[in-house]
């Protein structure tokens, strides 16, 4: 069954605290808690929830997140945008690393006919992505590491992540972009951003590639972001 897009008014948080605990158990509910309460210490709120990027996007993700993201207008703006510069290379085949419930997937197949693809390593996200993307043809969905791509050299003309690389460590970060590069045919497209919060650790991507001797195509703000100065959007070009 297609996945129920109605956005509704949120009920009261003890009423919300209480579905949290019910359907999807303690583990879940501490974890909210510890998000909503901890906003003032940055640093303990990384160590304590953000210490496993896996487990956070597990637990966060789901039909709460999904109610949220869709909830946002700007949300909507800017995987809009993005899409429509990525429809602008005419990729062949697309891949999205870290396609969570499958919003950017399902903008670009309004604007190009071309087989899609989605990984991400958090099962409950995936879940959503599978719901929301019922009856949307062409899209193949996938569990998996971003810093192990399941897939050959060259699967895809283009392979994009947005708001993915910045959530994880330096390490494990450049074995991403490396992935990407490896996996990709053509394009590389990235939009993540480069400020530093709990859960982000912010890169400057297009530096990245131009340090590996990569050809930018483009690289910018995004201009319907709230914070056009932090985000970077960058479309580097791996075949010559």
């Amino acid at each position: 069954m297609p996945m129920d897009t109605t956005i509704t008014a949120e009920p009261p948080l003890p009423l919300r605290a209480w579905r949290a605990l019910r359907t999807r158990g303690a583990g879940y509910a501490w974890h909210k808690a510890l998000r909503r309460t901890s906003g003032r210490w940055p640093s303990w709120k990384r160590r304590l929830i953000y210490a496993d990027p896996r487990r956070y996007w597990t637990l966060r993700g789901g039909a709460d997140y999904f109610r949220e993201q869709e909830g946002q207008v700007a949300r909507t703006l800017r995987a809009e945008w993005i899409a429509g510069r990525l429809a602008a290379y005419r990729p062949t085949s697309v891949l999205e690393v870290g396609c969570g419930y499958g919003k950017l997937l399902f903008a670009l197949r309004e604007r190009i006919e071309a087989p899609l693809a989605g990984l991400d390593f958090s099962p409950t996200q995936l879940g959503c992505a599978r719901g929301f993307l019922d009856g949307v043809d062409g899209v193949d969905l996938f569990l998996g590491r971003g810093d192990r791509l399941p897939f050959a050299d060259g699967s895809f003309d283009m392979v994009v992540t947005s708001a993915v690389i910045l959530h994880n460590p330096p390490e494990v970060a450049d074995r991403i972009r490396r992935e990407v590069v490896r996996v990709a045919r053509r394009f590389a497209a990235h939009n993540e951003e480069m400020n530093l919060s709990y859960n982000r650790y912010g890169y400057d991507t297009a530096a990245w590639y131009r340090a590996e001797g990569r050809r930018i195509a483009e690289v910018g703000p995004i201009p319907v972001d709230a914070d056009a100065q932090t985000s970077q959007f960058c479309v580097v070009r791996l075949d010559g």
